[in-house]
């Protein structure tokens, strides 16, 4: 929690329980943050005259080049400028001659809440941090949000307290004695122009300055080896470091995955030990679903691999590894969304034209329906309105790739009221608020997809983090996310090259051979198996379900999807949402919070 350079604030401190926490001071002497960190993730801290910073999490920098941009800081905004030269992914805090200054990461992987208590002003990187001091209470109505797939841009950012403010990612909070808490905004997504050349070079320059950023202070670093395009560059940027580099990979259930033939031709040109895990060696998809486990301040949406993911972090920290790359982000970040088609019609007609023929035969579009979705030009709160009225319709048609996304969609074990509650909310947007992520489209759906994988990504950090080893994504870097917005989409969005902006931008650290592979592995099979194994658990949850007594969950609905035949058309993200709901529901039962 940050606090204001004010005697309010320090009242404030005094007022709480701060036996197992640690207080680091403004340079006046007054409270500035309090908080519980463990000893191997200390806060980087420097003091210069009345300027103060602390940078919590992953920074490719020192004490002594961080006291450096201190000295430069003559007013709480330059913290901002100075704030984009080291790489990583980090909450900086400033205390500049009594104002303070924090902002977060722009993929919300870092984030920032605002509430005030008693007048003054307060900062948390939890939304529950600051609901706990100021004894608010969640809201159900704000939770049932949370069982809509996918939840569009503004709702997916609302906390679970309606009076807990979120600060936007690319906005930073700014604390003045005597003036309301405000927010400004430091960042806007770049111009999609850089040609493919300055592109790749830009990314790769961004993807090693963020892998180094990890592998800097040595010790054992794990790295996922799945053999895909994503994790395996990681691999060889963190073998460049001075870690020790552990690679895992983990099996699949079905035999035509190739995966591993992928993972195995990448491990003989790395060095370090490797990890291989069978599908039997770990929990299956879906395992542990009637235990809600602990929870953070929003539901984890990736239930279905939480019992996997934290066997995985207690193996690797067996191993001795602090940290376990993963390649979670790349898709986000490198490929651009159809929709760039409408940027690139103006700009380069032809081209334009050849990568929609592209598109169609990959996605099997006719080609009536490409020009109408292409011809859709409602603004976004006009699309945004537009969706209350097909919540329940069947799976929206990819075309809408073309336009600002997907619609989102409930289940059909999800009741009428939950879908009024939340045909409602949309209705109520304001044009004001719905203002799309960037003016492109395909800029907004890659920034709307980067905000999902981040939310959920923060989640699962934690909770791997309280078995064993957490994860690290350096896709999700400011830097790297920056550098893949800037490149042209049609280098991006091609359909005729398997994230060619990669590819170039990783040449020089990777054989050849590792960058010819032109798609991923699928685990719909496991989580097939994995379904049908847990069938008993997942019954019993919906017989008991904390959601179906507050009324948004038919249970019987819910059981026959579990029991029988799934729904068609229904992903399984579906499912993930509504079992991310109830655990987060019955966790707050069982602690006794009212709603």
């Amino acid at each position: 929690m940050v606090l204001p350079d004010t005697e309010a604030a320090s009242a404030v401190a005094a007022g709480q329980d701060t036996a197992e926490c640690r207080v680091l001071p403004h340079p006046g002497g007054r409270p500035w943050i309090i908080g519980a960190w463990p000893a191997d993730e200390e806060p980087l801290t420097v003091q210069a005259g009345p300027v103060a910073l602390a940078v919590f999490g992953t920074v490719g920098t020192d004490h002594h080049r961080l006291l450096r941009l201190a000295e430069r800081i003559r007013d709480p905004y330059d913290a901002l400028t100075l704030a984009r030269e080291p790489a990583g992914c980090f909450h900086l805090v400033a205390s500049v001659r009594g104002t303070v200054l924090a902002r977060g990461s722009l993929s919300g992987l870092r984030r920032l809440y605002l509430a005030e208590h008693d007048g003054t002003p307060l900062l948390a990187d939890r939304a529950d941090t600051l609901a706990g001091l100021t004894d608010r209470t969640p809201s159900l109505d704000r939770l049932a949000l949370r069982l809509a797939h996918p939840l569009p841009h503004p709702l997916d950012a609302l906390p679970l307290w309606p009076d807990i403010t979120p600060v936007p990612p690319h906005h930073a909070a700014v604390l003045t004695p005597g003036r309301p808490a405000r927010t400004l905004a430091h960042w806007q997504p770049p111009a999609p122009d850089r040609p493919p050349a300055e592109a790749a070079a830009a990314l790769g320059h961004a993807l090693r300055r963020a892998v180094d950023a990890r592998t800097r202070t040595g010790g054992v670093v794990a790295a996922d080896l799945s053999g895909g395009l994503d994790s395996t560059p990681l691999c060889f940027l963190a073998a460049r470091g001075p870690a020790e580099l552990l690679t895992v990979t983990l099996g699949s259930t079905d035999p035509h995955h190739d995966d591993a033939a992928w993972a195995e031709r990448a491990a003989r040109h790395l060095p370090g030990r490797r990890l291989l895990l069978a599908p039997d060696d770990l929990p299956a998809m879906f395992a542990d679903v009637g235990t809600a486990g602990p929870q953070g301040d929003e539901p984890l949406p990736w239930t279905r691999t939480r019992a996997r993911d934290e066997a995985v972090a207690r193996r690797l920290a067996a191993h001795g590894a602090r940290l376990r790359l993963s390649g979670e982000g790349g898709d986000e970040v490198l490929q651009a969304l159809p929709s760039y088609l409408r940027l690139l019609t103006v700009h380069q007609p032809a081209t334009a034209l050849r990568h929609l023929r592209g598109h169609r035969a990959r996605l099997r579009w006719g080609l009536s329906a490409a020009l109408r979705a292409l011809a859709d030009t409602r603004p976004y709160h006009a699309w945004l309105a537009h969706t209350s009225d097909r919540l329940t319709r069947t799976a929206p048609p990819t075309t809408q790739l073309l336009g600002w996304g997907p619609e989102p969609r409930l289940a059909p074990w999800i009741t009428p009221q939950a879908a009024d509650l939340l045909r409602e909310r949309l209705r109520a947007v304001a044009p004001a608020d719905a203002v799309p992520l960037a003016p492109e489209h395909a800029q907004h759906q890659t920034l709307h997809m980067v905000r999902h994988s981040a939310a959920a990504m923060r989640q699962l950090i934690e909770a791997t983090a309280a078995v064993g080893t957490p994860y690290t994504v350096p896709f999700l870097d400011d830097q790297v996310l920056d550098a893949c917005l800037a490149a042209e989409p049609a280098q991006r969005g091609t359909p005729f090259a398997y994230k060619p902006l990669l590819t170039a931008a990783v040449a020089q650290d990777v054989p050849d051979e590792l960058l010819r592979r032109t798609g991923k592995g699928d685990f719909s099979p496991d989580a097939h198996q994995g379904l049908a194994r847990h069938r008993p658990e997942l019954a019993a949850l919906a017989e008991d379900s904390a959601l179906a007594r507050a009324g948004l969950v038919d249970p019987d609905a819910l059981r026959r999807a579990c029991l029988g035949l799934y729904p068609p058309g229904t992903p399984y993200a579906a499912l993930d949402a509504t079992l991310a709901c109830e655990h987060w529901l019955r966790a707050h039962e069982a602690a006794h919070t009212a709603f």
